[in-house]
């Protein structure tokens, strides 16, 4: 058996985002594309139906560096981002 490759969502800290972080993610890239970028899984919000499915849709929520409340979320439908937002990212 061979040894399984440990990904940045497999981590144990959600990790946290800047403004510089958040600029480079773009819609289209898959989760493991931001959670590299990020540096963690961050923390799941809500999910809509069944993985693997079409339009599997999870929305991801980071704490943000920055002032009191800071904060980014992330959508991917299908593995893929449809759609993100930041709150007080410095």
């Amino acid at each position: 058996m061979g040894k399984q490759r440990k990904t940045v969502a497999d981590s144990q800290n959600p990790g946290t985002i800047t403004k510089t972080k958040y600029n480079k993610i773009k819609n289209g890239m898959t989760y493991e594309e931001v959670a590299k970028i990020i540096g963690g899984p961050g923390e799941a919000l809500s999910e809509v139906g069944e993985k693997g499915d079409e339009f599997y849709t999870v929305m991801y929520s980071y704490k943000g560096e920055g002032g009191l409340g800071a904060n980014a979320n992330f959508t991917f439908q299908g593995n893929k981002l449809h759609a993100k937002a930041q709150f007080g990212l410095e």
